[in-house]
């Protein structure tokens, strides 16, 4: 072989050596790079948006205080910051620019953060406050609150709704009228006073958003009214299906067994292992705070000294036709993913998560084609639900809310 053959080999080799080399590395960091931030995001626990008196909520008026806390599980504190956006009425960005919701400015530093005290688990509590001394709201709608590290990668996210001077409407209950949903759904019929609204005026939009138990994830859109009656829209045969009401528990004892706690075990962490949930053929009465949970223990500061604990929950069913099966609730957010997801073990489906001392609401509900739904249903469950109207004027670019109804289904007419 000629010389200059050898020599273009070679060359040829180690452009290629080096360019597999360089793609390797490359693969490498992104795989890093991604797993790192997934692991930033499992450390994060506890999100909460409460008003002044502590409580969870999802619906503020605008001149409530919107307190925002969550922990990261790490010994040292870490430089995190905040966004605010606007959405309208779907929850997809809304066209007001940002100058024109916000008073003053955000992407500004968490500089409110404390230590775990006294806990097996370390980790470091975060809050902060809105409006503060940088900012306020200054328009009815749906937000997001935006939590990013100091390298602006993402680290969370929770939606709010802020309310201001809204028409109060009202939400009656009742059975459904179909005969074969008698037995398993809720009807609503909202009533909404508007002397303003235009319904008939194409320039004028308007979007009724329905809750239920203050999950995003479990809402109807409806577009127009059934009909008008004086001053008022009335929106009729609106039906959600009943499910059952919230399993409990509650650790803020986090030694002491009880009716929901099977056995409390110590190692590096606690470990709370709950009783079997069973699903009932039958409509059975449990108290409940509609999906939320509530940070407590016997301490001074729930907040700062509060354990965390491995929670084991177990199900025994053969209803769920092997559909996966999820636990959600407030505490995480609703969400149906791989971290609520249960395993099944012979003939009961297992998850463990690592939650903090506290009263905790959850139910358990299966994925059938893409829709989160309940295992069983019935008329008689109580649950809450929320009624927001939405409203797009001409010369407005965006939805704001016009009128808010609540109602709770123990008010359920037969």
């Amino acid at each position: 072989m000629p010389l200059s053959e050898i020599f273009f080999v070679n060359i040829t080799y180690i452009f290629k050596l080096f360019y597999m080399r360089t793609v390797v590395k490359y693969f490498i960091i992104i795989f890093m790079l991604n797993n790192n931030l997934i692991c930033q995001e499992n450390l994060i626990k506890s999100i909460q948006l409460l008003d002044v008196n502590n409580n969870e909520k999802l619906i503020f008026n605008d001149f409530e205080f919107i307190t925002v806390i969550f922990d990261e599980l790490n010994e040292n504190s870490r430089s995190f910051y905040y966004e605010i956006e606007h959405y309208d009425f779907n929850w997809k960005l809304s066209n007001v620019r940002k100058s024109e919701f916000l008073d003053g400015f955000d992407d500004i530093r968490i500089t409110n953060y404390n230590k775990s005290y006294n806990t097996l688990q370390n980790y470091i509590h975060y809050r902060f406050q809105i409006p503060n001394k940088n900012l306020s709201l200054t328009k009815s709608g749906n937000y997001k609150i935006i939590v990013k590290d100091n390298n602006g990668n993402y680290i969370f996210s929770r939606k709010f709704i802020l309310i201001r001077n809204p028409h109060i409407g009202s939400i009656e209950i009742s059975k459904p009228r179909n005969i074969d949903f008698q037995n398993s759904n809720q009807n609503l019929k909202i009533t909404i006073p508007c002397n303003d609204c235009n319904f008939n005026n194409n320039s004028f939009q308007y979007k009724l958003i329905v809750h239920k138990n203050y999950n995003l994830k479990n809402s109807k859109v409806i577009d127009y009214p059934t009909f008008k009656l004086d001053d008022s829209f009335v929106f009729d045969n609106i039906t959600f299906s009943g499910g059952l009401q919230f399993f409990n528990f509650d650790n803020s004892n986090i030694l002491n067994t009880s009716i929901e706690i099977k056995n409390i075990n110590l190692n590096t962490t606690y470990v709370t292992e709950l009783r079997e949930d069973k699903i009932s053929n039958i409509y059975v009465y449990e108290p409940d705070i509609n999906g939320k949970y509530i940070i407590k223990n016997n301490k001074e500061n729930k907040f700062t000294e509060s354990e965390y604990s491995n929670v084991i929950f177990s199900l025994q069913t053969d209803k769920v036709n092997n559909y996966p099966v999820y636990v959600i609730g407030n505490f995480n957010n609703y969400e149906t993913n791989e971290n609520s997801i249960l395993k099944k073990i012979n003939n009961q489906y297992r998850i463990e998560l690592f939650l903090k001392q506290g009263f905790y609401n959850y139910k358990y509900v299966i994925k059938e084609n893409n829709s989160n739904n309940e295992i069983e249903n019935f008329w008689q469950t109580e649950n809450l639900y929320t009624a927001i109207l939405y409203e797009k004027r001409p010369e407005e670019n965006y939805f704001k809310i016009k009128a808010i109804a609540k109602n709770n289904s123990s008010n359920i007419v037969n």
